[in-house]
C-alpha cells in the first residue's frame, strides 16, 4: 500500500474538512464548499501518499458520505501485455540539467566519488524488501532523482545505511546492497555492527556531510575501507526500518538496530566522464 484515495458523495453537511500536514505545512480540503458550488450534481474526490498526516474534522451538520479506497503497487510483469512506463516528470529535466552541468565541470569531484540521495518519502520497508525492486515505485523527489540519474547513465542504486552504534559521534554508518536480518545479531562475542562488515561486506560511510571515516571503528582501527558519501539531500529520520537484537551490559537487554535507504550513485574521475 503506497496511498489512498477518498471519495466524497454529494449529501448535504456542514464541517468534515480534510486536514493533511507534511514537512511544517498544512492543506485543507473543503470538499463540501466544492461540491456545492458545481451546477450539477458531482462527487469530490483526493488522494494522498500513506507517509502523510491527514485528519477529518468533525461533521457539525448532515451526513458526510465518503468511500476511501487504498491503493496498493502491482508488478507490471504480473499482467501479460501491460506495458511499463516510466512517467516523464517536469522536475526530471531541471535535476538533470544541473547534474550534466555539474558532471561537465572537471573541479566537481576531480578523481571522482559518491553522491547520496537520501529518501523524501517513506516507504513500507521489510526485511524482505528487495532493494532495486523498490525503484518501481519512488514517488516525487525520489522518482525523479533516479529518474534524472538513469538518463545520464550514471547507474543508480538503492542502498541500505545501518547506524553504527561503536563509532563515535555516531555520525557513520553502515552501506549495504540489501537489508539483511541476522538470527546471531544478539550473540554475546560479537556486535550486529560486526557482522554487518566482517560477514556481509558492509562498507563503513559517512551519514553526514561533516563527518569523516576516520570516526568509524571499523576505518581507524580494522582498517576497513570506508567510502566517503557527498551528501546532496539528508536522510529522512522517519524512514528507517527497524531490527531487534540483544544489548549486553550489566545485564542483558532489548537492542534496536535501525538502517534507511537512500540513492548512491557512484561518479568517475573528471577525465573519465563522457560529455
Amino acid at each position: 500500500m503506497f496511498g489512498s484515495l477518498v471519495v466524497i458523495y454529494p449529501t448535504l453537511h456542514e464541517g468534515g474538512e480534510l486536514i493533511f500536514r507534511h514537512k511544517n505545512q498544512e492543506w485543507k480540503f473543503d470538499a463540501n464548499s466544492l461540491i456545492v458550488s458545481q451546477p450539477s450534481p458531482s462527487i469530490a474526490y483526493v488522494a494522498f501518499y500513506s507517509d502523510i498526516e491527514h485528519e477529518v474534522l468533525k461533521v457539525t451538520r448532515g451526513c458526510r458520505v465518503a468511500v476511501t479506497y487504498n491503493l496498493y503497487l502491482v508488478d507490471p510483469r504480473s499482467k501479460v501485455g501491460a506495458p511499463v512506463h516510466i512517467p516523464s516528470f517536469k522536475g526530471v529535466s531541471s535535476l538533470q540539467a544541473t547534474l550534466r552541468e555539474l558532471l561537465n565541470r572537471p573541479e566537481f569531484l576531480p578523481d571522482g566519488g559518491t553522491l547520496g540521495f537520501g529518501l523524501t518519502y517513506l516507504y513500507p520497508v521489510t526485511f524482505k524488501t528487495k532493494l532495486q525492486e523498490m525503484t518501481s515505485y519512488l514517488k516525487g523527489t525520489d522518482a525523479h532523482v533516479y529518474q534524472a540519474c538513469l538518463e545520464l547513465h550514471l547507474q543508480p542504486s538503492l542502498k541500505v545505511i545501518y547506524d553504527d552504534n561503536e563509532s563515535h559521534g555516531g555520525e557513520t554508518g553502515i552501506m549495504l546492497d540489501r537489508i539483511a536480518k541476522e538470527p546471531n545479531y544478539g550473540d554475546q562475542e560479537w556486535s550486529y555492527e560486526y557482522t554487518l562488515v566482517m560477514e556481509f561486506g558492509g562498507v563503513p560511510v559517512n551519514k553526514t556531510e561533516s563527518a569523516t571515516l576516520e570516526r568509524s571503528t571499523w576505518v581507524a582501527q580494522w582498517e576497513s575501507e570506508g567510502e566517503f558519501i557527498t551528501w546532496v539531500s539528508p536522510f529522512n529520520g522517519q524512514n528507517r526500518s527497524e531490527d531487534t537484537t540483544v544489548a549486553y551490559g550489566n545485564e542483558p537487554s532489548m537492542g534496536y538496530i535501525y538502517c534507511r535507504p537512500c540513492i548512491i550513485v557512484r561518479i568517475a574521475a573528471a577525465y573519465d566522464r563522457v560529455p
